[in-house]
């Protein structure tokens, strides 16, 4: 009795976190308020020499246009053969000037819930100029928003356009990719562990016999 309520208490609190999980994965849905586009657009051109390269009045329309709903980027990326720092050279290639951005940028994501969901350092030379392909999701337009006016992301983007010789970005929001998919994933895994925790073990080997021993059939 005492070892099934631990068993039900395990499974709850597994629901409860995969159900606290959901809501920071999802966000709350809303759209950015006009104040908030303002704040947020104010925050980011405060910034010394625009060091995320905006097109201010772009990133206003698309801030503007929130539905709040999670969105992608399809990230292409050319490196330059060695890094491009605005202060002279440096001993290092392009792509590991890039390499530091990225360590920055993913733990960004990870604080807004948002992530790559596939990249590439393959592509054929022979029919595009691309080194990476990245595609990531980003949670809502506030947490996009969010990452671009943080000092972390502004000091980062010295090392981004120091590696770039090329990009270019695609905004899109899925249609073919079920934002639950995590989820569900975790939701089969929970089933597994009640099913393993709940079902009986199996019974003795049939070559066993009651007082231990092993019977060995001649």
């Amino acid at each position: 009795m005492i070892k099934n309520v631990k068993k039900a208490w395990a499974l709850i609190a597994a629901a409860l976190v995969m159900l606290a999980g959901l809501w920071l994965y999802l966000g709350n849905g809303q759209a950015l308020t006009q104040q908030e586009v303002d704040e947020y657009i104010a925050r980011i051109e405060a910034q010394t020499g625009n060091p995320g390269r905006h097109d201010m009045a772009a990133l206003r329309h698309f801030l503007e246009q929130d539905d709040g709903r999670p969105f992608y980027t399809v990230n292409l990326y050319q490196y330059y053969q060695q890094a491009n720092y605005p202060d002279g050279e440096s001993l290092q290639s392009g792509r590991e000037a890039f390499n530091q951005f990225s360590a920055v940028m993913v733990r960004l994501l990870a604080q807004h819930a948002s992530h790559p969901i596939f990249g590439s350092d393959w592509a054929d030379s022979h029919s595009n100029p691309w080194h990476r392909l990245v595609i990531v999701r980003y949670r809502s337009r506030a947490d996009i928003a969010d990452i671009f006016a943080s000092s972390e992301f502004a000091q980062a983007s010295v090392h981004k356009w120091a590696g770039l010789e090329r990009n270019q970005r695609l905004l899109v929001q899925g249609l073919h990719i079920p934002e639950l998919t995590p989820f569900l994933m975790g939701l089969l895994m929970l089933t597994g562990l009640y099913l393993f925790m709940t079902l009986k073990p199996a019974t003795r080997r049939s070559g066993q016999t009651k007082g231990g021993k092993v019977k060995v059939d001649p």
